[in-house]
């Protein structure tokens, strides 16, 4: 009996060993500077430009005063095990210091798509914007 238990115990370790090292793989292809190519809001596309700085779990924007000033910088956590990849993204500088957001990422023909439910509850369910949903589109694309 405790010989079952320690193999499925060890099992269990094992496999959230595993959900940790594919967090780990998906942190470090979001690792350098990321420009804007896309963003939606709400069904509505954005002209902004600016550009998101990588490193380990943590990110920076620069380059657009506005953007900056709201959400200079994030922390986020990835969550690649489902048929969805889930990431929580939770604000540490700028005036919405302390917001969280729960989102969805992908990686996509050289791209980051982005897609988070900016204000209120929830996590969607597809890469879209549609209007009065409060959620935004990103697509970044690497900078060489």
């Amino acid at each position: 009996m405790h010989a079952k238990l320690g193999c499925a115990l060890i099992g269990i370790l094992f496999l959230g060993a595993g959900e940790a090292t594919d967090a780990k793989k998906e942190t470090a292809k979001f690792q350098g500077t990321w420009e804007l190519s896309a963003l939606t809001f709400n069904g509505d596309e954005e002209k902004l430009k600016f550009k998101i700085a990588f490193k380990d779990d943590e990110g920076v924007v620069k380059g657009n005063d506005k953007v900056a000033d709201e959400y200079a910088k994030i922390k986020f956590k990835l969550d690649p095990a489902g048929k969805l990849k889930n990431i929580d993204i939770t604000v540490t500088g700028g005036t919405q210091t302390d917001s969280a957001m729960k989102g969805i990422y992908e990686f996509k023909n050289g791209e980051l798509h982005i897609c988070a439910k900016v204000f209120g509850d929830g996590r969607p369910s597809e890469f879209s914007a549609p209007e009065g949903s409060n959620i935004v589109l990103l697509v970044l694309k690497k900078v060489p």
